[in-house]
C-alpha cells in the first residue's frame, strides 16, 4: 500500500506539473494578445479575448495530445484528412464554449445567440488558424526527432565502427612491429642501431638485418610509396620476399634483381619501393651494395670525409628487366654508415624548410666513442625536434659503426 500511493502521488504530481506548464503558456500568449489588441484597438473586447485565448489554447492542447497519439503516425495526406474534421469540431466546440463562458462573466453582454452570431467567425478562424499551425510544427517537430535519432544512431555505429578500425590498426601495428628485427645482431668490430618511426599507426618503411656468419651480415632499408594500410600491407610482402632471396651467397644485386621482378608482378602500375641493400664483411671490412632508387647511404669517414652511397640501380617494381650492378667499398676503423628513408631528410619544421643532407650530416658528425645506439637515438631527436613531432613521411634510421 506503501509504494502504490507512493506512485499514486508521483503521478498525480506529474499530471499536475504538465497542467500547470500549459496553463502557463495559455496566459502568456493570452497577455501578450489582449495587450497588442489594447494598443492597437482601444476599444477591443479584453475581456472576451481572454476567455477565447483560455479556451482555444487548452483545446488546442488537448487536441495536439490526441493527434500525437493517434494521428501522427499515420502518412500523408491521410494524417491530415483525420486530423482536419477533427480541429473544425473542437472550433466549433470553442465557439459554443467561448461565447457561453463570456455570457457567464459579463451577462450585460446581450443573449447568448446574440453574441455567439457576432463572434462564432472569428473564433473559427483563430482555431482553425493555430490548429493548423500547431499541428503543422508538430509534424515538423517528430520529423526532426526522427531524424535526430537516426542521427545518434549513425554517430554511435560510427563510433563503433571507428574504434573497431583503431583496434585494427593498432594490431596491424603490433603484426608490422613483429616483422622487423626485435634484436641486431652484433659482429665482432661493429655496433648496429636501428630506429622505425611510421607517420601514421602503420607505416610503408622497412628495414631488416641478417647475419650470414660470424663476421658476414645483410642490411636493408626500403620504403615502400604512399603511407598507410596499403603502404604496410606491400612492406610486409618486400619483408617475407627479402627473407626468401637473401641468401649468403646472394649478392646484394642478384637480390635487387629477384625482389624487382617479384614486385612487378604482384602490385599496381602505380606503387613502387625503393631499396638499398649491403653486405658487410666485418673480415675483409668491405661493403658490397647496391641502390634501388633509395636514399643515398651516407658513409661519415673517421677523418671527417663524407660520400653518398647513390648506386645507380632502378626503384623495384617499375621496370622489370632492369640489371642491377654491385658496388664495393673499402671500410676502415671509425667510420660509420648511417641508412635511412626520405622521411629523415624531407621531415618539415613551420616554414616547409625540409631537414635536408646538410644537417643530416652535421648530426651524424660524433665523437668516435659514441655508441651506434646513443646516434641513432640523437639523430631522431634531433629530426623530431626540428618538425614538432610531425612526422609528414615514415621515419627510418639505421646506424652502423666500424670499430
Amino acid at each position: 500500500m506503501s509504494t502504490q500511493s507512493i506512485s499514486w502521488k508521483q503521478a498525480f504530481g506529474l499530471r499536475l506539473r504538465e497542467f500547470l506548464q500549459v496553463q502557463q503558456r495559455v496566459v502568456f500568449f493570452g497577455v501578450i494578445i489582449c495587450a497588442l489588441f489594447a494598443v492597437l484597438t482601444p476599444n477591443a473586447p479584453i475581456l472576451f479575448l481572454g476567455a477565447c485565448v483560455l479556451v482555444i489554447g487548452n483545446f488546442m492542447h488537448i487536441l495536439m495530445v490526441f493527434a500525437a497519439r493517434n494521428i501522427g503516425k499515420r502518412d500523408f495526406p491521410w494524417n491530415w484528412a483525420l486530423y482536419l474534421p477533427i480541429l473544425a469540431a473542437a472550433a466549433a466546440l470553442s465557439a459554443f464554449v467561448s461565447v457561453a463562458l463570456l455570457h457567464w462573466m459579463q451577462p450585460s453582454a446581450g443573449p447568448y445567440w446574440y453574441l455567439f452570431r457576432a463572434s462564432w467567425k472569428i473564433v473559427m478562424v483563430v482555431c482553425m488558424g493555430a490548429g493548423v499551425v500547431s499541428y503543422a510544427v508538430l509534424q515538423l517537430q517528430e520529423r526532426l526527432q526522427e531524424k535526430n535519432k537516426l542521427l545518434e544512431q549513425a554517430v554511435a555505429q560510427g563510433a563503433v565502427v571507428i574504434a573497431e578500425q583503431e583496434q585494427e590498426l593498432h594490431r596491424a601495428l603490433e603484426i608490422q612491429r613483429g616483422l622487423l628485427p626485435k634484436d641486431l645482431p652484433q659482429l665482432r668490430g661493429t655496433e648496429l642501431a636501428g630506429a622505425w618511426q611510421p607517420a601514421r599507426t602503420v607505416g610503408g618503411d622497412y628495414f631488416d638485418v641478417v647475419q650470414f656468419s660470424e663476421t658476414r651480415m645483410g642490411i636493408c632499408v626500403g620504403d615502400v610509396s604512399g603511407k598507410g594500410l596499403t603502404a604496410a600491407l606491400l612492406m610486409s610482402n618486400l619483408q617475407a620476399a627479402f627473407r626468401a632471396f637473401a641468401t649468403a651467397q646472394a649478392t646484394p644485386a642478384e637480390v635487387c634483381c629477384k625482389l624487382n621482378t617479384f614486385v612487378s608482378g604482384n602490385v599496381a602500375h602505380d606503387k613502387f619501393i625503393t631499396f638499398f641493400y649491403a653486405m658487410l664483411d666485418v673480415e675483409k671490412r668491405t661493403l658490397v651494395y647496391e641502390n634501388a632508387g633509395h636514399c643515398p647511404a651516407l658513409l661519415l669517414r673517421a677523418d671527417g670525409g663524407t660520400e653518398f652511397l647513390r648506386g645507380h640501380g632502378a626503384v623495384l617494381g617499375v621496370i622489370p628487366e632492369w640489371s642491377y650492378v654491385d658496388e664495393t667499398l673499402q671500410l676502415r676503423p671509425g667510420d660509420r654508415l648511417f641508412f635511412y628513408t626520405d622521411g629523415v631528410t624531407e621531415a618539415e619544421n613551420e616554414a616547409s624548410e625540409e631537414f635536408g643532407y646538410e644537417r643530416l650530416v652535421r648530426a651524424a658528425a660524433s665523437p668516435t666513442t659514441e655508441s651506434a645506439t646513443a646516434t641513432n637515438r640523437r639523430i631522431m631527436d634531433e629530426v623530431a625536434s626540428f618538425c614538432k613531432g610531425n612526422f609528414g613521411d615514415d621515419v627510418t634510421l639505421v646506424v652502423l659503426a666500424i670499430r
